[in-house]
């Protein structure tokens, strides 16, 4: 068994649902990097980046990911831009087994839109939200490749999501891909 499972890929995805769901069945504590960065500001991530600015937020999303690679047994759940940084690659990749949520950018869209608080996403605002999506998944292509398992959300509920981790999860020893890489 890995020292943590950590769910990473774009807003939207399902992490911090599936990370709950997930840590839920394992017993185990759910740490949601974006949730710790929040309670520590005591305000929105689109307040931290309007307010102190994203080199603030990625600041203190470093520490959240390192701190949490730290531990143990949690089930890990990183922003969507968190991989980008080398840094957090490194101790993403230390031990854990990654796990990447993925989704059509056109479901994420509509995912966002339905979220609550989807005024505040920095990511929804501008002319072409959509667009915007599709060129910030083609620009974290390589960070979220560092992941030993993805798997499609679409169409999919959490407890589903959650189930097929959780099948996955007896043939880890090793951190081996029983898939040979392969998508579920």
């Amino acid at each position: 068994m890995p020292g943590n499972i950590v769910l990473i890929g774009f807003s939207g995805t399902g992490k911090s649902t599936v990370a709950r769901l997930l840590a839920d069945h394992l017993g185990w504590p759910v740490v949601d990097t974006d949730q710790e960065i929040v309670r520590r500001f005591g305000k929105s991530i689109a307040d931290i980046f309007r307010d102190d600015g994203e080199a603030a937020f990625r600041a203190a999303e470093r520490e959240m990911v390192a701190a949490a690679c730290d531990r143990c047994q949690q089930v890990i759940s990183v922003g969507g831009g968190a991989p980008v940084d080398p840094e957090n690659r490194r101790r993403l990749r230390a031990g854990n087994w990654i796990i990447r949520l993925e989704a059509s950018p056109r479901a994420i869209l509509d995912r966002l839109r339905g979220h609550s608080g989807a005024e505040e996403r920095p990511l929804l605002a501008g002319p072409d939200p959509l667009q915007r999506i599709q060129s910030l998944l083609a620009a974290r292509q390589e960070a979220y490749a560092i992941a030993d398992f993805a798997i499609d959300t679409e169409g999919r509920s959490p407890e589903t999501v959650t189930e097929i981790i959780l099948h996955a999860l007896p043939s880890r020893a090793g951190l081996t891909d029983p898939t040979g890489g392969k998508s579920a």
